[in-house]
């Protein structure tokens, strides 16, 4: 599937994905990193912020609650490891929601870098522009190439390409949020791991996934959560599983396939 389109007047437009953690462990506190050791298997999927990038003299971002901060340090990383100033006008449509465990402002950062590496003709290889990204987070360095990949370190981890499945995932988001430091706070503090935390904040991950696992090839929560998931062969499967759901869960839902490693190449 195509990512990147060349949409004219020199702007390029970026279909930045969604990821979802397949699996998740989180093992201890590395204390020569500062870091907990994580082993996932990570997963791209068709729901995308849409990213719009324009070469400028300064940098201008907008969009409604994009994090401007992690583009604007993009930017800045590329343009420290190329030595080349590296502006852009930034516009991004968010689809992704926000602090659900989905990737959603380390997926704009990716796209991000993909665009600027086109728009600039700087020529970098996938891996190069993976070394770029890993500087930034070790979500942007999976999301710059995207499809499945166990991803495992603490500090910096290591990404190893996966045959990508053909499924259809349901996706649903309880319309609250987790933060990522107090959930590793109460991970260090009891053990439990993040979906039982997670689950004893917001009770619809439970029932969530009680209603919605039948029939999957694989289903859980992504990163910290709250976002549940489950993947199904097929679109129809998937669409009766919503249906299950649709006269109680009061958050948002969608259905997204599994997507392969992106295409840097563009498309008029």
């Amino acid at each position: 599937m195509k990512q990147i389109f060349e949409i004219g007047d020199g702007a390029l437009l970026g279909l930045a994905p969604a990821k979802l953690n397949v699996t998740l462990s989180i093992g201890k506190l590395d204390s020569t990193t500062g870091y907990h050791y994580v082993s996932s298997i990570m997963q791209s999927v068709s729901l995308f912020d849409y990213v719009t990038f324009v070469k400028s003299e300064d940098t201008q971002i907008y969009g409604s609650q994009i994090d401007g901060n992690i583009v604007e340090s993009t930017l800045e990383k590329l343009s420290s490891h190329t030595g080349k100033r590296i502006n852009a006008k930034i516009i991004c449509h968010k689809v992704i929601p926000s602090a659900a465990g989905m990737g959603g402002g380390s997926s704009d950062a990716a796209m991000v870098l993909n665009l600027a590496n086109i728009a600039y003709g700087l020529n970098m290889t996938q891996d190069e522009l993976q070394e770029v990204a890993q500087s930034i987070g070790n979500d942007v360095a999976f999301l710059v190439n995207g499809g499945r990949a166990k991803v495992e370190g603490s500090k910096k981890h290591t990404i190893t390409d996966m045959d990508v499945p053909e499924l259809h995932y349901l996706i649903a988001h309880p319309r609250m949020e987790m933060s990522t430091r107090e959930m590793y706070a109460e991970f260090d503090r009891s053990g439990r791991s993040f979906a039982e935390i997670a689950g004893e904040r917001c009770p619809d991950i439970s029932r969530l996934l009680g209603d919605i696992s039948a029939g999957s090839e694989e289903h859980g929560m992504t990163g910290k959560g709250p976002t549940v998931f489950a993947g199904y062969k097929s679109y129809e499967i998937a669409a009766a599983a919503a249906r299950k759901i649709l006269g109680w869960f009061k958050g948002d839902t969608f259905i997204a396939s599994s997507l392969p490693r992106i295409d840097p190449r563009i498309k008029a």
